[in-house]
């Protein structure tokens, strides 16, 4: 083992080193410095130990500083009692914290039990290791300090599009993807669910509000009341049209119907197979049809065993608060030009690709207006809203993908921040 190895969590600050050496010059050494009863090395208590050195080698009289000399049964444990002795006493920058995940990851410590350990919850140490750099471990050890071999699933992919959707899905499932060769849709679905689990602990506000836009929880039916009728430019919404989420196309006309603005678009996303029923709830809750428009699709997007069909489009219903206004001219035929599929995160099992949604964005409404979208999902709307220079409003019931909207918004922000400063 070499010098210092036990030196686990970052040095001090020089303004904080220095508070500690005038401490022990005042004081001497309180704390005792842990020395390992098998090697004699300093286990903890490196900071501690190099001010009392210095200060007797300044001529400063120092009483000898007290040891605990211990024997500990493993490398694990040391790293265990460094890391527990000392992070009740250190306040950690983000940095410092990511090279202590680095670290204790490189040790072979799981990903929960890293948590745990610096207190933080399972998705900060997976986001603080994206950045880090650290020797991937063999094996690794859990919180029931049982050793375990390290997963290695694989994906076998033909593209770079699909190769970097299952780096991203591995990447999510971290410790929980299975030993296996698994598809790559198979592996998006683990981490969708995965993701969602995780997001569902966090505590999202039930309002989120910032200059570019505001994201509210909750169902569509209740938190919408206090918009003001006739107040919104548009709506592009991409709502639920499987079998269950059909009724609350009409829920979404007449929300539609109030707040927009008269003769102003919505934009809304709708299925093949019950498109029939969508059209007339629409209409029953009052929106006036327009134009059947649609996403073209190159490839094999859907198919749909029972009627033998594959489907290469996504119908788009363009729908108006009363009487249609005409504003300018509309496209109605978005070719996707192999974008139509979602990004290469899996972040919604209904994720929309953004250049489509940034088209219908673009043709229902002007800069500086406000895009309305009450089933945000995975926030593509948003995205494309914020992108194209829009005040984006919209919600969710789903409190994970209130926050996976948060998150991407925040991203696009530090981008578009990143690309004014050069940074």
């Amino acid at each position: 083992m070499t010098e210092g190895r036990w030196q686990l969590l970052p040095p001090l600050s020089d303004e904080e080193y220095r508070a500690l050496k005038a401490d022990i010059a005042a004081q001497g050494v309180l704390v005792p410095v842990v020395i390992d009863a098998d090697s004699g090395e300093t286990v903890e208590g490196h900071h501690r130990l190099r001010a009392w050195t210095e200060l007797r080698a300044e001529g400063v009289k120092m009483p000898p500083y007290p040891r605990e000399v211990r024997r500990f049964a493993s490398d694990d444990e040391r790293i265990s009692f460094v890391v527990a002795a000392n992070l009740f006493r250190r306040h950690l920058s983000r940095d410092q914290r990511v090279d202590l995940v680095a670290r204790l990851r490189s040790e072979g410590w799981s990903l929960r039990r890293i948590g745990d350990a610096v207190g933080v919850e399972e998705i900060t140490v997976r986001r603080d290791l994206e950045g880090a750099t650290y020797v991937a471990p063999e094996r690794i050890e859990g919180a029931d300090r049982k050793s375990y071999p390290i997963r290695r699933p694989s994906i076998v992919v033909d593209s770079d599009r699909d190769q970097s959707r299952a780096t991203e899905a591995l990447r999510i499932l971290g410790d929980d993807a299975p030993t296996k060769l698994l598809s790559l849709g198979a592996a998006e679905e683990r981490a969708r669910d995965a993701r969602f689990a995780r997001l569902r602990a966090v505590t999202v506000p039930p309002k989120i509000e910032c200059p570019a836009y505001e994201l509210r929880l909750g169902d569509l039916r209740e938190i919408w009341a206090d918009v003001p009728d006739g107040s919104l430019d548009c709506l592009v919404v991409d709502p639920p049209y499987d079998e269950a989420g059909i009724p609350l196309f009409e829920d979404l006309a007449r929300l539609a119907l109030r707040v927009l603005k008269p003769g102003r678009l919505a934009a809304i996303y709708c299925g093949h197979l019950h498109l029939d029923a969508e059209l007339e709830l629409l209409k029953k809750g009052g929106l006036t049809y327009v134009w059947h428009a649609v996403n073209l699709l190159p490839g094999q997007h859907t198919q749909i065993h029972s009627h033998m069909i594959n489907g290469r489009h996504r119908s788009v219903m363009l729908a108006s608060a009363g009487t249609f206004t005409p504003r300018r001219w509309i496209h109605d035929a978005y070719f996707a030009e192999g974008k139509g599929g979602p990004d290469t995160r899996p972040l919604h099992k209904w994720q929309q690709a953004i250049e489509p949604v940034s088209h219908w964005v673009q043709a229902v409404s002007e800069p500086g207006e406000v895009v309305f979208d009450p089933f945000m999902g995975s926030g593509t709307t948003a995205v494309a809203a914020v992108t194209e220079g829009r005040r984006f409003l919209g919600g969710d019931i789903d409190p994970a993908c209130v926050e996976t909207t948060r998150r991407r918004l925040v991203e696009l922000n530090a981008e578009r921040h990143d690309d004014e400063t050069g940074a």
